[in-house]
């Protein structure tokens, strides 16, 4: 077959960034039967590909642009494909070919920014998210939960087309000493007290002002700690960093933006208690990280959550503050809880890789 991938979202340090790097770069590794053409924005994400040997063309098509939509079409057209995955909902409305497509989640759909301005932003979305399910040839879910929000709310989708493929982690991410871990991370960005970790997006759906609360009626109850954030606020949720801020003890908040997997690895490491309080979620790839780290989590008790983290984590009711607060006060004064969280997620992490993801993905194609 010869396969088109579309790889233009890649650099832009997201969850879909890291999905598209570490799945086609396992995919290119395993399938040496099928002929690929890999589809960048620009010159400067190619570098890590050029080794596969694969056809490159550069677009300069940039996504979620009209370009995409009314270019990327004819771009695709010209290299007579028998298939093309687009590994996000963003598949040209006009694109005729036969083509695979991932959703993530339904985040946007269900918990839209509160922005006035992007009522014609949310119309465009809704069109094009609804042309790729009923479109696509197949879709790939990355998880049951993922698959059935997409079959409740599109009810007459054929389930038969949904396939659930997993996300994996990188291998970068793994168990250190976590004494050293600690001094790298103080040294590095100056977090000098126990903590407690977030990492992803600053989102509505994200929760992280109910976590923000939480944490600061930890510290006024005398737990002595720091709240670390890791990941970079959303324009288009300006609310939530004002809200996250408005806490007593809003010193105690390091947030350090997009960091190195090399300084999140140590960062993961050196927390105390891992914490994702989201309301919805595709997949939690963080929640893979941290285990594989050996780092005990704590999360929100849903059940895309559960079916990644399994026994692996403890859970809370992420609209019951009270709940949440009471959730992590024993957690962190319980030190041998913590620890058998921290091995029951490591052990958990070990049932998911980006080589399995690969060969599910590859069987799609077929």
């Amino acid at each position: 077959m010869r396969i088109g991938i579309d790889l233009r979202m890649i650099g832009g340090g997201t969850g879909i960034d890291r999905y598209i790097t570490e799945l086609f770069h396992e995919i290119l590794n395993q399938d040496k039967l099928n002929e690929f053409v890999l589809f960048f924005r620009e010159e400067s994400q190619t570098e890590v590909f050029k080794k596969y040997n694969q056809k490159i063309v550069i677009t300069g098509i940039k996504h979620y642009s009209v370009a995409e939509q009314l270019h990327l079409p004819s771009v695709l057209k010209k290299e007579k494909l028998d298939i093309v995955h687009f590994p996000h909902f963003n598949a040209p409305i006009f694109y005729r070919g036969r083509f695979i497509v991932t959703i993530h989640d339904l985040t946007h759909t269900l918990i839209p920014g509160k922005k006035k301005s992007r009522f014609f932003h949310r119309l465009a979305y809704h069109l094009v998210f609804w042309n790729a399910v009923r479109s696509a040839d197949k879709i790939i879910a990355v998880s049951e939960a993922t698959k059935r929000a997409l079959l409740d709310y599109y009810q007459n989708l054929n389930p038969g087309k949904i396939k659930v493929v997993y996300e994996g982690f990188n291998q970068t991410y793994q168990m250190m000493d976590k004494e050293l871990a600690f001094q790298q991370i103080s040294n590095r960005f100056g977090i000098t007290k126990h903590y407690i970790l977030y990492v992803g997006t600053w989102r509505r759906y994200k929760n992280l002002p109910m976590l923000a609360r939480a944490f600061d009626k930890l510290v006024t109850q005398g737990l002595d700690l720091e709240l670390v954030l890791v990941g970079e606020p959303d324009p288009f949720y300006p609310e939530i960093k004002e809200e996250v801020y408005n806490i007593k003890n809003k010193d105690r908040i390091k947030a350090l933006g997009r960091i190195s997997d090399d300084d999140l690895k140590a960062v993961y490491n050196a927390a105390t208690l891992f914490v994702l309080p989201s309301h919805m979620e595709g997949f939690g790839l963080p929640i893979l990280e941290a285990g594989v780290c050996g780092t005990p989590i704590a999360c929100s008790d849903i059940p895309v959550l559960h079916e990644v983290a399994g026994q692996g984590a403890e859970y809370f009711d992420p609209n019951n503050l009270t709940n949440m607060i009471d959730v992590l006060k024993n957690l962190l004064n319980n030190p041998i809880r913590l620890e058998e969280l921290a091995n029951l997620a490591l052990a958990r992490s070990k049932h998911f890789s980006w080589k399995k993801a690969a060969e599910e993905t590859v069987e799609v194609y077929k």
